[in-house]
């Protein structure tokens, strides 16, 4: 059975024209388009990483099932597929199908069942398919509409020597191209709301090396679904999940150190410090508009006098974000979430030489990164900077349980997980209260009595919060890690 990689790209809008820009690339001229129009219906299966659907072209029915062989990444698969003429009879079809095949008999074992349960009419697509030599492989490109759907092109080929190369290879030409980037699954790609890091279940027999494409695939997953979702209007809790999702990379790149090769330093590192320092000024812009200045204004004699600066800091906050809006909808972030993709696809395909359990490499991580917060001396001691530092190993502590917690004690997940979510934010809003005083000073319309009250409110916020970071630090319990089977 053949294996297949594909590589998914979306269009922004259902009007792009995506399919006039692919006369662009070089690859499709003289490839010869094939148009189709069919019915696909999802049959529900409880089997992960398998689908199941039928297709109806021209009255004719046939059932097709896929197997996700690695684990789901956005915009990237590897993939089996499996197809066989349905009859009158579906119930029966579907019997004959899990049968036709050992691969088939336990993910289709109640499809049948399933299927009666399902009342989905379908959907109706509009595909247009060209075979395209580039980089010596045979391409498959398909072009795919529905209604009030953007298109998406899938660029498939046969899992040879090579084929890796030539199928990004030419993503990264149509990228240049064409209104099109990678984003999430079918399921989410439509959103707009703001997307939430979802939760890691990964397995106690997973590898290291399986550990770090899971994170890395949910981590992408949150990125790319809120670019998406922000197509539609970037909002402040965009901006936030989107940082979010860029520091939970930099706590897994902080981890799996050595997994980190030239290759990510020299396509993806400058681009990722470009996005990420556009996403943290924004962020910063928006706590100081919302937060910050409200709160100042809320606890003078005179609220009033604060509405200037509060106008003037919007300004500069709309800015910010329209830079993040330009970023997102630029071709080099298309290229980095690209180059992202293919450089995790790279490196999930590699032989794993030394390959070591997932659990023996958690339990160091988390002890070690544990004993950096533990060891620190009295909060309330220590300098701006050093409280800061503090902060960001609480903070990596926190995403490194939220990675790893399938294999942490239930009081981890919990009382030390919660914990650390609020040494976190205390200190944050320390944190929060200097980089104000900051962005009050260098703003003209401050007065000096606003940036002598922000001075003062930082001194007085680092002292409380410092006391109180003392103390959720000395009441938190050692993480653990469950037993190893």
């Amino acid at each position: 059975m053949t294996m297949w990689i594909e590589v998914t790209l979306h269009a922004h809008r259902s009007d792009d024209g995506a399919e006039d820009a692919l006369h662009r690339v070089a690859a499709f001229a003289g490839a010869e388009p094939v148009r189709t129009r069919f019915t696909t219906r999802e049959i529900p299966l409880k089997t992960p990483r398998w689908r199941l659907s039928i297709e109806t072209l021209e009255g004719a029915r046939t059932l097709c099932a896929v197997q996700k062989e690695s684990v789901p990444m956005p915009g990237f698969t590897r993939y089996r597929t499996f197809a066989r003429p349905a009859g009158e009879d579906l119930a029966a079809s579907l019997i004959e199908f899990a049968h036709a095949d050992d691969a088939l008999a336990e993910p289709l074992a109640n499809a049948h069942r399933d299927m009666a349960a399902d009342s989905e009419a379908g959907r109706e697509i509009e595909r247009i398919e060209r075979r395209v030599d580039a980089g010596g492989a045979d391409i498959l490109a398909s072009l795919e509409t529905s209604e009030g759907e953007p298109p998406i092109l899938r660029l498939a080929a046969p899992a040879l020597n090579g084929a890796l190369d030539a199928v990004f290879g030419l993503a990264g030409e149509v990228i240049d191209a064409a209104p099109l980037f990678i984003a999430p699954d079918d399921e989410h790609a439509s959103q707009a709301e703001p997307v939430h890091a979802a939760k890691l279940d990964l397995p106690r027999t997973a590898t290291r090396r399986e550990a770090f494409v899971a994170i890395a695939a949910s981590v992408a997953g949150q990125w790319f679904g809120n670019a998406a979702a922000s197509r539609a209007g970037l909002g402040d809790e965009h901006v936030h999940q989107l940082r979010v999702a860029q520091r939970r990379l930099k706590t897994l790149l902080k981890l799996f150190r050595d997994d980190i090769d030239d290759t990510w330093n020299a396509r993806i590192a400058p681009d990722l410090k470009w996005f990420g320092d556009l996403l943290a000024d924004a962020r910063d812009w928006d706590v100081f508009t919302d937060r910050t200045l409200p709160a100042y204004a809320e606890s003078d004699d005179d609220a009033a006098r604060w509405q200037p600066v509060i106008a003037a800091a919007d300004v500069k906050r709309r800015v910010a974000r329209d830079n993040v809006h330009d970023a997102l909808a630029s071709k080099r972030h298309a290229r980095l979430m690209l180059a992202f993709v293919e450089w995790l696809a790279r490196f999930s395909s590699q032989e794993d030489e030394s390959p070591m359990r997932f659990v023996s490499f958690a339990e160091k991580r988390i002890r070690k990164d544990y004993r950096r917060i533990a060891r620190a001396p009295d909060l309330a001691s220590l300098e701006a900077h050093e409280r800061h530092r503090v902060r960001i190993h609480a903070k990596r502590l926190r995403y490194a349980l939220e990675f790893f917690r399938s294999v942490t004690s239930r009081r981890t997940r919990t009382d030390t997980a919660k914990l650390l979510g609020e040494l976190q934010t205390v200190l944050g809003e320390a944190n929060d209260a200097a980089v104000a005083a900051d962005r009050l000073a260098a703003l003209p319309e401050a007065t000096d009595y606003q940036r002598g009250f922000a001075r003062a409110w930082g001194a007085a916020s680092a002292r409380k919060d410092a006391r109180e970071g003392e103390r959720l630090l000395r009441s938190m319990h050692r993480p653990r890690v469950k037993a190893s089977i």
